[in-house]
């Protein structure tokens, strides 16, 4: 039966006998706090008259329905479907429906701004969460043109796909907004923005003018920076229109800064929603963050022909969509604007995502088997945006630059506002390059998993009488036998003084299980022996005995940041498979550390040492290595420049770290101001605070004196982690009720999830192990996606390293979850595979 879970064959059948038009949009937003009101008139045809289906609608009831003039009986809607019968070649069906209010980020999302009571509201449509704001035939391949009109209060703006046609004011505190009609688009990205914003406007003048907007709360237009947006924005597009050859395909851009955003923006034609953190910064922030900006704007800005103009016919194409705006985003921001060493950062912080996603039992191939919506919900992972993209980077080493180009540029002209399948792609890639893509598509796209490059070196006299390149097979999937050509560099590095500098790299195709690097024999043995040397394909790389040593001691001395990157990537996934312990791993982490100049891999790699403590240590070793990392930040701290990028991060991941009394003690003086160059704004305040609090060094009222400080929508949510982080028993008892049975927003739930996993607290959180695995069912079964999964990832007992709760996970899986859906079942399994890695790495730390 159809629902909420689309399936591809219900699509399938769907598609094969209906062609949609035009959809015509009235919605009323002043019926109050719970409900919305929707008039929706569908043109569609049909080629077997006669035929019956049904439309995806989800909302509180049917008021009433017509299709070609004749009523329809509305008493057997479910409120997730509406079936009609009888259809004619040609059809007009009409549905006036009250919506529902979302609280959780899927179809139109209400949220009120505590700071001044202000109502805001945004829609977000992927996968297939539109359905919730108007009836639909929700899938991408049955496009349609849309002409939306607004009722809204009259003190709002309205944003959506087109520009405004008219506002008219009705009288009665309302006004009436009416949009210019879409191209033809598909409903994911179908878009409305309601609400008091705040609003700053500029235009783009390239292949055609382009009026340009961006919008935030009220309460937050201060804090907006709307020059850096709009000239990353400006340069984007300019990028893009010359690189894809075509113009931007939409009659305006908007972005949008949004409460309780579940993802980092969405690319809805015209009027793309952001994560309110990534696009306003009301703290100081680091490079890192203006990169990461960046980054999420050129992303989404890249779905525009990416996606939007040019739609994937089912979700199997999903990496059309990801893949490719995150290999173009980060060629956009290297080759045209001030981020220069973004694929540093990409190798760092995409690139580690994607291996990790790739060596869990749920690893899938590129181009996956997307059978239903939840499995298409599960795949928005490291594989279809980072694998993909790092793929991508070898087609177009395979392919040539220019012919890949030049084979997008046909693409996206023959197919534009239309729907594609990955064949379309490859017949212009093929034409342009005159290559036989079978293969690689096959080894590339079409298999799971990473394979791992060593070298094997033979040493006479110091100098290398052969190197070679060895290549293992994915340890995941189980069986696999994939060994893939690569196209890439081995890199001599030495120790020349003060520095790592590289001496000679040499660029090959690696394939099979065994490439001699000829031009190397002869070479003296090099301090550091990099594979993959500027990390041009995609594989897990591991050193020699003799660079592992360097890098112990020297890799903060390493000259080029993409390098250094490499090392660090690659150090961390030789811990992860335990062929480093994690004391290895941190001297080589503090080695590196006060050398490097790269804000994002100081961020980055803060993230993992606190891994290797809190889960890859020994547990008898556990204190001793967080006490270890603690001094070391407290040196880097104190020796930082004041005022710097460095500085400001240091503060922050000390706080991960402090665990003796002076550390404490060293907390208060930076909440108090203390250390010179550091401004204590509101966010890095609540930082000091919730690590005070977690310590048990704050109490509730002391929170509370914090929160009329900034009693704000982010202070609120800042103090709800901090309650959640106070270490009592009683605490964790409140925020697991508040959990699992009130209703929260994406934002509210979030911040409650990370006071309560915190890892000093591991004695109190053993005490929610079996009422995890008792709710999973009734949790997944009763709640929407989003919710459901943030509950299944967010509070699975990572804290809770032992065999024990491995053995729990694999019971539950056995039994109570064996007839599980695929997607909680996923989610499962891979917190069960991390706890399983973290036990095999604990043992090597010995």
């Amino acid at each position: 039966m159809p629902g909420l879970n689309s399936t591809r064959a219900e699509a399938a059948q769907r598609s094969s006998h209906l062609a949609v038009e035009s959809y015509d949009l009235t919605l009323d937003l002043t019926k109050g706090e719970e409900i919305f009101e929707s008039k929706t008139i569908i043109k569609f045809s049909c080629n077997k008259p006669g035929y019956e289906t049904f439309l995806d609608a989800v909302g509180k009831n049917v008021i009433s329905a017509t299709l070609n003039g004749e009523v329809i009986d509305t008493a057997s809607y479910d409120g997730e479907s509406f079936f009609v019968k009888n259809l004619a070649a040609q059809n007009e069906l009409v549905i006036h429906m009250n919506g529902l209010y979302s609280k959780t980020g899927e179809g139109l999302q209400r949220s009120v701004d505590p700071v001044d009571n202000e109502v805001y509201l945004y829609s977000q449509g992927e996968t297939a969460f539109i359905r919730k704001m108007y009836p639909c035939f929700d899938q991408p391949d049955l496009k349609a043109t849309f002409t939306l009109t607004v009722t809204a209060p009259d003190h709002w703006q309205v944003i959506s796909n087109n520009p405004v046609k008219e506002k008219i004011d009705l009288g009665e505190k309302k006004s009436k907004w009416s949009f210019t009609t879409t191209p033809r688009i598909s409903t994911y990205i179908t878009a409305l923005i309601a609400g008091p914003y705040y609003n700053v406007q500029d235009e783009y003048v390239g292949k055609k003018k382009v009026p340009l907007g961006i919008y935030c709360r009220k309460s937050l237009a201060e804090f907006l920076d709307p020059e850096d947006i709009f000239l990353i924005t400006k340069q984007g597009f300019a990028y893009f229109e010359k690189v894809f050859g075509l113009e931007y395909p939409f009659e305006k851009y908007d972005q949008i800064a949004v409460v309780d955003f579940n993802w980092g923006a969405m690319e809805n034609a015209g009027a793309v929603t952001f994560l309110e953190r990534l696009l306003v910064f009301r703290s100081k922030v680091t490079e890192r963050m203006y990169n990461a900006r960046a980054n999420t704007i050129l992303h989404e800005m890249a779905h525009m022909w990416f996606g939007n103009m040019v739609t994937m016919k089912w979700w199997d194409d999903l990496w059309l969509n990801e893949s490719f705006a995150e290999w173009s985003s980060y060629l956009a921001m290297v080759e045209g604007t001030r981020f220069k060493n973004s694929w540093t950062g990409f190798n760092q912080e995409r690139k580690n995502w994607a291996y990790r996603q790739d060596q869990l039992v749920s690893t899938h191939p590129i181009v996956s088997d997307m059978k239903d919506i939840d499995t298409v919900a599960g795949n928005f992972d490291g594989i279809s945006y980072a694998k993909g993209a790092s793929v991508l980077q070898q087609l177009v080493a395979h392919v040539g630059r220019d012919n890949f180009i030049l084979g997008l540029q046909k693409y996206f002209t023959k197919h534009a506002f239309k729907n594609t399948t990955l064949d379309d792609l490859l017949y212009e890639l093929t034409q342009t390059s005159g290559r036989d893509l079978k293969p690689w598509v096959s080894t590339w796209l079409q298999t799971a998993g990473v394979n791992t490059l060593r070298p094997a070196l033979e040493i006479e006299n110091d100098t290398y009488k052969s190197v070679a390149v060895v290549q293992e097979v994915p340890t995941m999937p189980a069986g696999s036998t994939e060994l893939r050509p690569h196209r890439m560099a081995v890199g001599l590095y030495d120790l020349v003084g003060s520095k790592i500098a590289l001496r000679k790299t040499v660029e090959l195709d690696v394939a099979g299980a065994k490439t001699v690097v000829a031009e190397l024999a002869g070479q003296k043995v090099a301090d550091l022996l990099v594979i993959n040397d500027r990390d041009l394909s995609y594989a897990k790389v591991r050193f020699d005995d003799r660079s592992i040593a360097t890098l112990k001691a020297h890799l903060g001395k390493i000259d080029d940041s993409l390098t250094r990157a490499l090392c660090w990537s690659a150090a961390w996934d030789m811990l992860r498979d335990a062929e480093i312990s994690a004391t290895d791993f941190i001297d080589i982490a503090l080695a590196g550390l006060p050398g490097e100049d790269d804000i994002a891999t100081v961020t980055i790699i803060a993230n993992q040492l606190i891994t290797a403590v809190e889960l890859y240590s020994a547990p008898s070793k556990r204190d001793s290595s967080r006490l270890k990392v603690g001094n070391a930040y407290e040196q880097m701290l104190r020796a930082a420049k004041a005022g710097s990028d460095h500085q400001l991060q240091f503060a922050r991941n000390f706080t991960s770290f402090a665990s003796s009394a002076e550390h404490n003690d060293l907390i208060k003086e930076l909440l108090d101001g203390k250390l010179s160059g550091l401004k204590v704004d509101a966010d890095l305040r609540w930082t000091f605070v919730i690590a005070l609090a977690e310590r048990g060094l704050m109490d509730k009222s002391a929170l509370a004196a914090e929160l009329l400080k900034d009693n704000t929508l982010t202070g609120s949510l800042s103090h709800a982690t901090a309650l959640a982080a106070l270490p009592t028993a009683e605490a964790k008892s409140d925020v697991w009720k508040s959990i699992t049975t009130e209703e929260l927003s994406t934002s509210q739930r979030e911040a409650k999830i990370a006071g309560f996993m915190r890892a000093l607290h591991r004695p109190l959180l053993t005490a929610y192990v079996d009422p995890y695995f008792e709710l999973l069912m009734e949790t997944w079964g009763k709640k929407s996606y989003e919710v459901a999964s943030k509950f299944v990832m967010g509070m699975y007992p990572t804290f809770v390293t032992t065999k024990e709760t491995v053995d729990k996970t694999s019971n539950w899986l056995n039994t109570t979850g064996k007839d599980g859906q695929d997607g909680l079942r996923r989610l499962v399994s891979e917190g069960r595979d991390a706890l399983e890695r973290a036990l095999r790495v604990q043992a090597k730390d010995k």
